[in-house]
């Protein structure tokens, strides 16, 4: 038959199973499937079980719970969310040419199902982006936000099931892909007109080769919506039938399969020249015998890497029981595809279907935030988190045009460690901005709406999420779970004059500093530390008033839990609200008579010096002099202090070996005309360990 022969057929075929398929919808509510909804769940399960436990990383990273896939939501599994999502997708009731047609790609027209010259219905792929289908891939994603950002355990439970249940689907349209006749055109109609391939795969479901085979292009992105690579990926147009490499599944199976209907016949690819069909005289031939008891010899077409690509049936018949009986036999050939034909197809199409299913999830998940996160603390409570983010998303995307939205719970003092029953809170959105692959760090600070009393350290959880462009995808989501570092030092002021540390004071424990030359105190009003240093009037001598621990002074008599290791996550937080001298004393040009200042003192001679300006004195070249305003927490990390003043950081551990708060009166050249006097209202001081994960 020749081509325009063909097309009148296959014409003439596609206006009778449309009208079929009008009456088949109203008797049948599962789709025109591709694979029975067992194998699909099959190919599910083993896709999960085969990548469990990157799946358990991803979701440790993501929500920052372990054994998340077993997690029971309203009596089922996680896992189970998503396997039930890929077995449902056949029996998802929608319009009824979607009911019938939805499940087809042809990556040769990249249209969907095409019959009598008219597309019928949207693709597979465009069924994953339709807005009007709850189980598309932007749902998947709105649902995996909704989660992240969900201000109560039970809504985040929810909304991530559903996410999984509609990852689920969306794999099964995958799936699909790795089906012959959904590939090329070729629609059956159920309990009419069976499609072949479905029917074995459905007869031997147990039996079937689940092992993955890994599509190695999963992570690129070409798409601002469902990632269409693993549809296809462009690279075939009829005229080369790649058999791996840079192709889409629906390109890998339409260009090297053939389906009931269209055996050599309609498309390029599979061709009777590139097989050794002509050559059928000189193969080798099977005897089957069919259920009715015909025998008849067969002969298997080789080519495009397989064995048995179709089926010659050859067979005589007898024409005694003809009107005039012939002693003659009439030969007939046929082409087709048989058990033996899909036993081989199956071997390389389920693989496949597990491999490119599995890419989806890693595609979902690909993105991943590197964190440091710092907590703020004013009044003994955390009023803010300072997170600094890097862009590590191995694909090397860059993220941009979206929003970050910091979530948190944490469990009240004395009550039972319970989400259900926790305290919640949400951060105002914060803009993303555009971060490259490991590229620098994005620092925000999260206003905390509810701060965290500092009994409930221990217990808070925050979540981090993005929502916005990663790469080509519009909509992308990335989580990340984040949990508090150890705070090393800690002083409000709230436990006396002593505080919380072993605190050495000038006026009472530090003997022979002073002469009686003024007046010298230390006292707690409230939960604030108040320093003054007063010289009286005619006198020219010095006067100190220094709060301190350090880990020399009087063989350790005040070291307290010094020293402590400084790493390049290590923040300075403090916060001083008053810090004055009533009048400058007099000093030689480019020299200074006082000092007032928070001094952090470490190991190989290096020191932080924070002042008011005019209130600083030049202590060498190691120190880093830094002035701040007062009556705001002052957040420093440590280590780019020193970097960001020029000064190189020796090899070996950095320690902290002493803070100070230093009043200083130096001696005049001439007695003072006035009274001097210096004063400092301290908050709190603490050092911190942000914990970068």
């Amino acid at each position: 038959m020749g081509a325009d022969g063909e097309r009148g057929q296959k014409m003439r075929r596609g206006i009778l199973i449309l009208i079929i398929s009008l009456v088949t919808v109203f008797s049948s509510h599962e789709k025109l499937a591709a694979y029975h909804s067992d194998v699909h769940r099959n190919i599910t399960v083993n896709t999960i079980d085969q990548m469990f436990n990157r799946l358990e990383a991803y979701f440790k990273d993501y929500v920052g719970e372990t054994d998340y896939l077993g997690k029971r939501i309203w009596g089922k599994s996680m896992r189970k969310w998503m396997e039930d999502g890929s077995w449902w997708e056949d029996l998802t009731v929608g319009f009824y040419t979607d009911l019938l047609t939805s499940h087809y790609y042809n990556p040769y027209t990249n249209k969907g199902l095409t019959e009598a010259g008219i597309t019928i219905g949207v693709s597979a792929y465009d069924r994953a982006n339709d807005p009007n289908n709850f189980y598309s891939w932007k749902n998947a994603r709105q649902y995996f936000y909704q989660g992240l950002t969900s201000t109560t355990e039970v809504g985040r439970d929810l909304c991530l099931a559903n996410s999984f249940e509609i990852l689920g689907h969306v794999v099964h349209l995958i799936q699909d892909m790795s089906v012959p006749a959904h590939t090329r055109d070729d629609m059956h109609i159920p309990y009419v007109d069976g499609e072949p391939y479905e029917a074995y795969t459905k007869n031997n479901s147990t039996d079937l080769n689940y092992t993955s085979v890994t599509f190695p292009y999963w992570n690129v992105s070409i798409s601002p919506n469902a990632p269409k690579q693993f549809w296809d990926l462009d690279s075939y147009n009829g005229e080369i039938a790649y058999g791996s490499g840079y192709i889409g599944l629906s390109e890998y199976t339409h260009a090297n399969f053939l389906s009931k209907d269209t055996i050599f016949k309609y498309f390029p690819h599979p061709a009777r020249e590139n097989t050794n069909y002509y050559d059928f005289g000189l193969l080798p031939y099977t005897v089957i015998t069919t259920p009715d008891n015909v025998s008849h010899n067969t002969f298997y077409i080789s080519g495009y890497g397989k064995q048995r690509l179709a089926a010659l049936k050859y067979f005589a018949e007898e024409l005694w029981s003809s009107p005039i009986p012939l002693p003659i036999k009439k030969y007939q050939l046929t082409v087709h595809l048989d058990d033996r034909c899909h036993e081989e197809y199956a071997q390389y199409l389920v693989p496949r279907a597990v491999g490119y299913s599995g890419g989806l999830l890693d595609y979902f998940f690909r993105g991943k935030l590197q964190v440091t996160a710092v907590p703020v603390f004013y009044k003994n409570m955390i009023c803010y988190l300072r997170v600094k983010i890097k862009n590590m998303t191995a694909t090397q995307e860059t993220i941009s045009d979206g929003e970050f939205t910091l979530t948190y719970h944490y469990t009240p003092a004395g009550a039972t460690q319970d989400p259900f029953l926790d305290i919640w809170g949400q951060a105002p959105v914060v803009s993303s901005g555009t971060l490259v692959y490991d590229g620098e760090d994005t620092v925000i600070d999260f206003v905390l709406p509810t701060p965290i009393p500092k009994e409930s350290y221990d217990s808070a959880k925050f979540m981090l999420a993005f929502k916005g462009t990663l790469g080509n995808e519009v909509g992308a989501v990335i989580g990340k779970a984040l949990s508090l570092g150890e705070v090393k030092f800690k002083e409000e002021w709230d436990n006396g004059l002593t505080g919380n540390h072993n605190w050495g004071h000038v006026e009472y424990n530090v003997l022979g500093w002073n002469p009686n030359n003024g007046t010298t105190s230390n006292t707690i009003v409230g939960d604030t530390l108040v320093k003054e240093n007063n010289r009286y009037m005619g006198v020219i001598s010095a006067r100190v008033n220094e709060s301190f621990v350090d880990y020399d002074y009087n063989n350790g008599q005040f070291r307290d839990n010094l020293p402590i290791l400084i790493t390049p996550d290590t923040y300075l937080q403090f916060k001083i609200d008053k810090m004055s001298i009533n009048q400058i004393p007099p000093a030689p040009p480019g020299y200074s008579n006082h000092w007032q200042a928070l001094i952090l003192q470490f190991n190989n001679g290096l020191s932080l010096q924070y002042f008011q300006p005019g209130q600083g004195i030049d202590t060498g070249p190691n120190t880093v002099y830094l002035t701040f305003q007062l009556g705001l927490v002052i957040v420093d990390n440590i280590f780019d202090m020193f970097k960001g003043a020029g000064i190189t950081i020796p090899e070996g551990p950095l320690n902290l070996v002493a803070i100070s708060f230093l009043q200083q009166l130096w001696t005049l050249d001439e007695s003072s005309t006035v009274e001097h006097r210096q004063y400092m209202e301290v908050d709190s001081i603490r050092i911190i360990e942000g914990k970068k994960q």
